[in-house]
């Protein structure tokens, strides 16, 4: 839904700052792990960790195929939070604001300690009147274009001035209706403003 095209995208959420979270303390992880300290922005959220699950899948022609989707479980129920985890990388599962989507983001854990600041992505739906005025002159517009490309042609192949001249009027209102009603989609449409993440260390006392 994120990525359909009649959502309007939104500048990027500013950065977060490079500042820990109260209580956040650089103590030495424990040994062959690297500690994250996961911090939300936008107020207290749930974090999941999201692994990939496979799926076996027969094919038509008896080959067994994998499908692979995303399986998330609960890392914390509420941030900021704390987790000791293998060296390597991790997907991590953050809410959308204004729907119930998870967004996933890749994270690299390194040794030692460091911070993940998240700023949540925001869907807010506002559209309305317009929007669904905006669809049917879409509609009708296209319809009414399409038939006016068909008439005009044939009335000016067949010298005949009444079909040119209703194809062309055709044409020319289809054109307008469908401009009219791309611009209310887009002038109505929900938006989307993806987050931003920093991702940084944190320096021992």
């Amino acid at each position: 839904m994120l990525g359909a095209a009649c959502v309007k995208q939104l500048p990027a959420a500013p950065t977060p700052e490079a500042v820990a979270p109260p209580g956040a303390v650089a103590a030495p992880p424990a040994a062959t792990t690297g500690r994250l300290v996961v911090d939300v922005v936008d107020g207290p959220s749930a974090v999941h960790r999201v692994h990939m699950a496979a799926q076996p899948v027969a094919g038509a022609d008896g080959r067994v195929r994998y499908r692979f989707s995303e399986a998330p479980e609960l890392l914390c129920p509420a941030s900021p939070c704390v987790a000791d985890l293998a060296p390597g990388n991790l997907l991590l599962g953050f809410p959308v604001l204004g729907n119930n989507q998870l967004e996933t983001e890749l994270v690299h854990i390194d040794p030692g300690t460091t911070v993940y600041r998240r700023s949540l992505s925001r869907y807010e739906d506002n559209s309305g009147a317009l929007r669904v005025v905006g669809i049917v002159s879409t509609s009708v517009g296209a319809a009414a274009a399409i038939t006016g490309i068909v008439l005009l042609p044939i009335g000016l192949s067949d010298d005949s001035d009444g079909l040119a001249t209703g194809g062309g009027i055709t044409l020319a209102a289809g054109a307008a209706l469908l401009g009219f009603g791309i611009w209310a989609i887009r002038r109505d449409s929900p938006t989307y403003r993806p987050g931003s993440a920093n991702h940084f260390p944190l320096p021992a006392l």
